[in-house]
């Protein structure tokens, strides 16, 4: 889904982007955080900062530790999204009319986003990233630790380079993702449960705070504003939610040329995102999974969310219909039951006002 939204949704969560994951395995019951904060690379581009892109790197570990299938299908699908081409959705459509206009000083990212007569792609249109699929096909191929210390790396540093800022191989190689113990607090009778967040220096004290009853700041998002979230379940009971943060809409809005990447924004606002997940660690069931996008609040409005489905016993379709997006998007898989225990009491919705996607995938 990450690799699937790099090329859907660069507004959001582009390769570039910075970010939180956290893991629930149902199989060592146990959770594990991936944070891969922003980190201002060393040169700034025409004085505009941008961060060095770590989020590969943290998807190459997530896999190493919890990946079930091999690396090229992990890739793989965003690849082809890029290489043939997408219909543009309505929430990347929304992002260019309220953001598009600060891409025209960056000719790649005019080249991208643009089409002939000088106006940006618009809901619909079929649009194809050949620089971007590129990327991702030496990526799959080669793997994620191309994209650090290995030739696409350096194509990276010296096209930075030609751009005039500075991002040298040393900063690709040192920005490291952090995995550990999430962030939380025990829950429900006996504390048998878990509540995991992403620890510092992202939000999940934010998320924590939502959690305990405090209502997200700010009003319905009208775009992404450089936030998304994901959030994926199997069905032994394993759990993965991840907050990803470009900083700001598009990021830095530059592309790297020839590589189809949107660089980030290292922004006050870029820690400002953490994923929640409530599981049982004594027996590996999760019962609430959830991420959020569209503002820096949404960490908070995932723990919002999580309290009225969880603690309240409130359907997910109802407490996202409530909301109505207050504080951001949020996409939650809610498993009252555990999934092992009644799979049939599992439910995910879309956030009616945002854009997303659930899907129930089952196995003949």
């Amino acid at each position: 889904m990450f690799f699937a939204l790099s090329v859907t949704l660069p507004s959001a969560s582009g390769l570039g982007a910075s970010g939180a994951c956290v893991v629930h395995n149902s199989k060592t019951l146990a959770a594990e955080s991936f944070v891969f904060a922003p980190v201002a690379a060393p040169g700034a581009v025409n004085g505009v900062s941008f961060t060095v892109p770590g989020s590969v790197r943290a998807m190459t570990l997530m896999h190493v530790r919890h990946g079930q299938v091999r690396w090229e299908q992990v890739v793989s699908p965003g690849e082809r999204l890029a290489r043939f081409g997408v219909p543009v959705s309505r929430a990347l459509s929304r992002d260019l009319q309220a953001g598009g206009a600060a891409l025209a000083s960056d000719s790649g990212a005019l080249r991208v986003f643009g089409k002939a007569g000088g106006a940006m792609v618009s809901e619909g249109d079929h649009w194809v990233q050949a620089e971007l699929a590129g990327t991702l096909g030496t990526i799959r191929a080669r793997g994620g630790v191309e994209f650090f210390q290995g030739a696409l790396a350096r194509t990276l540093s010296d096209q930075v380079s030609q751009m005039g800022g500075s991002l040298p191989l040393a900063s690709l190689r040192g920005v490291v993702p952090q995995a550990g113990p999430p962030a939380g607090e025990n829950y429900g009778t006996f504390n048998r449960q878990r509540v995991y967040v992403a620890p510092p220096p992202m939000a999940g004290a934010a998320a924590l705070a939502g959690w305990h009853g405090q209502v997200p700041a700010g009003g319905t998002p009208v775009d992404s504003g450089g936030f998304a979230g994901l959030v994926a379940v199997d069905g032994k009971g394993g759990a993965a939610a991840c907050s990803l943060s470009m900083g700001q809409l598009f990021g830095a809005r530059m592309i790297v040329p020839g590589t189809g990447i949107l660089l980030g924004a290292p922004t006050p606002e870029a820690t400002s995102v953490s994923p929640m997940i409530i599981a049982y660690p004594g027996s590996g069931e999760f019962i609430f999974a959830g991420a959020g996008g569209g503002a820096s609040t949404a960490a908070q409005a995932t723990g919002a969310v999580a309290r009225a489905t969880v603690e309240a016993g409130q359907s997910i379709a109802t407490v996202l219909a409530a909301r109505r997006g207050q504080g951001g998007y949020v996409n939650a898989i809610v498993c009252p039951s555990g999934l092992r225990g009644s799979a049939t009491t599992c439910q995910s919705a879309i956030d009616p006002a945002g854009a997303g996607l659930a899907l129930l995938a089952t196995q003949r």
